[in-house]
């Protein structure tokens, strides 16, 4: 048992008690003010210096992530303000990288620690590469003249005991040409269960490949180009997935062909040129065009009674 000692008042003390035991309640308690939003830089320097005098930063810079998670909004925005200069200044970027870099920042913290690094002026680009590919579980293809399927799963907890995933269903006919015509978000699985589920079913028909980040990444993209080419809107389904997407596909690997895509490429393409699901409505009511292996074009008709439904 650890040796206590008693004070002049009688109570008692862990003579080993830490005070990093205490920070979480006073960090709670200090970030709750809302006055912090009307400090000057060198007053809240100076409150910052006293309340983690005596801890490493490796110790008190996760705690501080998450007490900032739970501030009131005012005080998170000014917190996102000061602190990129102060830990510039007091030497505390290397640490916070490092914590990143290691994964010992919770998932949840994670996006601020990235933020006040780019603030402070490191370039995070590398890094949440690296912690994307490392997250990186399995990715699969197969296609044909006319349609394809590209399945890509990362790991989604950090313990990389279950995965999830997302499919892109390719169409290679008119008027597709290779874009992305469907997408869905496969749920979290253990990674035997996610093969089982989703990709069995395919393995046991067609010859489907496996790829590699870098891979996955290039046919994923170039799919996209095609939509940008054709003037088709992305499905509203990976629309949905965006934070999903810009994670775990924008932040693979590139190879010399990849296409350059960014969110903002993202965000255009979520609401111009046609919409996906219109022309899959068209081509499940009316008719879907077909090429032939001689290059031929040809319209498979549906129900007549739907053509009554579609202008000319």
């Amino acid at each position: 048992m650890k040796k206590m000692r008693r004070d002049r008042k009688g109570e008692h003390h862990l003579s080993s008690f830490s005070p990093l035991a205490l920070l979480r309640p006073r960090l709670d308690g200090f970030l709750s003010n809302e006055a912090l939003t009307r400090k000057e830089y060198n007053a809240l320097k100076a409150d910052l210096n006293a309340v983690f005098k005596g801890l490493r930063a490796t110790e008190f810079l996760p705690v501080f992530l998450s007490a900032c998670r739970d501030a009131p909004p005012p005080v998170q925005e000014r917190m996102d303000t000061v602190v990129p200069v102060w830990l510039r200044e007091q030497g505390y970027l290397q640490p916070l990288l490092e914590l990143v870099q290691k994964r010992q920042i919770a998932e949840e913290e994670q996006k601020r620690a990235l933020a006040w690094l780019k603030a402070a002026g490191v370039d995070v680009a590398y890094v949440e590469k690296a912690r994307s590919v490392s997250q990186f579980h399995k990715a699969y293809m197969y296609s044909d003249n006319s349609q394809g399927i590209i399945m890509l799963f990362w790991y989604s907890d950090r313990r990389r005991s279950r995965v999830q995933g997302l499919s892109f269903l390719i169409d290679y006919n008119p008027p597709w040409e290779g874009s992305v015509k469907d997408v869905m978000v496969f749920p979290q699985r253990t990674p035997e269960k996610a093969r089982r589920e989703f990709v069995d079913f395919w393995a046991n028909q067609f010859p489907i490949r496996s790829l590699d980040p870098a891979e996955v990444k290039l046919e994923i993209l170039q799919a996209l180009e095609c939509n940008r080419h054709e003037q088709i809107r992305l499905p509203r389904d990976l629309v949905r997935a965006r934070d999903l997407f810009i994670k775990n596909v924008l932040t693979l690997p590139d190879t010399p062909e990849t296409p350059p895509f960014t969110p903002e490429d993202f965000a255009h393409l979520s609401r111009s040129g046609r919409p996906a699901e219109a022309i899959m409505e068209f081509e499940q009511k009316v008719g879907r065009m077909v090429r032939l292996e001689d290059g031929r074009e040809i319209l498979i008709i549906g129900e007549p009674d739907d053509l009554e439904d579609w202008p000319e």
